[in-house]
């Protein structure tokens, strides 16, 4: 997180850009400021028009194509990635896609399987003939660098005041040889329509290499674990991999802490779970150690309930939440009761309380959230939250609306 959204928090904390931190509140003085977003917003949108044909970009798993793979995949026709395997849980590129049906074309296949691979050859045809290229050109092409990113833009509002600001950030994955890789993700910094921006910011650099069996990450990276509760959050240090077990170890510049724990993740009963463990070594202030857990399930068709509970073990305080989403609606609605002691300054919950008071005390309430994929790449989500603190204090409703589109 930059000095500009840090200071518009309150909040002495820097954090992963994977969720959206600019949250402030209220309703009211709402449609001169909202059409300000649209304008916005329609400038973001022309920004990344052009890169919606990057091969690259992951389909998302709401998109029919997905489920179409899936299905190909369940009855051999799919082969996968190579070795044999189409690994489910995994996020498909389109470049993948495009590999997987090209070869099921050359398969003999039944007649409802050939018209889903003709519905699906005409889905991706677009990228292959705007590149001009072969499947084997792409993977070529992606072996080598691979260039994404994504751009933003971003409201919140109070009773006082709003603000709107835009976001674009570059990334660039590349392979050094069979065994060694690279990530380095520049961004643009938060440019603020009413202020001057902080200008360009390195937010990852590291490299990635297998070693004794594990997948290892070294530098300056993305941090999560969870649900972002105990921690979403860049680190410079290490973390290595190995099936569903990740461990850590790095520097938390911002709160001159030092931290390291692990997360595994597992399914279990048809449940998506997760246990977290992190330790923060403060240099400086009080040392905190954390226990996690997660859980998400289906309990109908496009409708799925999740939990989690998380704890400070020091001080003995605890954070709950559980809530339904509709899947197919993209609206979820969640109570969270987080005492004093386990809110942190870099979990993602944090950016959610722009009160310091109320992160120091503790807060409970709802949270509704709407999810919706405008066109391919493109999401729009809108957040309100109703929280009190422990004492029964009100605190002001929160609205936050953010639109990011990925190319």
């Amino acid at each position: 997180m930059d000095d500009n959204e840090r200071n518009t928090l309150n909040v002495g904390a820097c954090t992963s850009e994977k969720t959206f931190k600019f949250i402030q509140g209220g309703f009211p003085k709402m449609n001169k400021k909202l059409l300000k977003v649209a304008v916005t917003s329609a400038l973001t949108v022309a920004f990344a028009v052009p890169a919606f044909a990057n091969p690259f970009v992951d389909v998302s798993k709401d998109h029919w194509a997905y489920d179409a793979v899936v299905e190909l995949a369940k009855e051999g026709v799919i082969e996968g990635y190579g070795d044999n395997t189409f690994r489910g849980e995994q996020n498909i590129t389109r470049y993948e896609m495009a590999q997987m049906v090209a070869k099921a074309m050359d398969q003999d296949l039944t007649g409802e399987q050939k018209a889903t691979v003709e519905k699906l050859a005409r889905e991706f045809a677009k990228e292959l003939n705007s590149l001009g290229k072969d499947v084997k050109d792409l993977k070529a092409e992606q072996e080598r660098v691979k260039i994404s990113g994504d751009a933003r833009v971003r409201y919140g509002s109070n009773d006082e005041s709003d603000k709107t600001d835009f976001r674009a950030r570059v990334t660039l994955d590349g392979k050094i040889s069979d065994n060694l890789k690279f990530n380095t993700r520049v961004s643009s910094g938060d440019i603020s329509y009413d202020e001057n921006s902080e200008g360009i910011v390195l937010d990852t650099a590291n490299l990635s290499f297998n070693a004794l069996g594990l997948e290892n990450t070294v530098g300056r990276q993305d941090l999560i674990l969870g649900t972002g509760t105990i921690i979403d959050d860049t680190m410079t240090g290490i973390s290595s991999e190995v099936g569903g077990l990740k461990v850590f170890y790095g520097n938390h510049a911002s709160e001159e802490q030092d931290l390291f724990g692990a997360e595994y993740g597992t399914e279990l009963f048809g449940a998506d779970v997760n246990l977290d463990y992190m330790k923060a070594d403060a240099k400086q202030g009080e040392d905190k150690e954390f226990y996690g857990v997660n859980t998400s399930f289906g309990i109908t068709k496009n409708i799925s309930m999740n939990a989690e509970y998380a704890k400070e073990n020091k001080s003995g305080d605890d954070a709950v939440a559980y809530g339904i989403k509709f899947d197919k609606l993209g609206l979820s609605a969640t109570y969270k009761d987080v005492e004093a002691g386990a809110a942190t300054n870099y979990g993602a919950q944090a950016y959610d309380i722009n009160n310091v008071s109320f992160l120091s005390e503790g807060y409970k309430g709802m949270e509704y959230k709407l999810e919706r994929e405008l066109n391919e790449n493109t999401l729009f989500t809108v957040k309100y939250q109703d929280f009190e603190n422990h004492a029964g204090t009100k605190d002001d409703n929160r609205t936050s609306a953010y639109l990011n589109v990925k190319f």
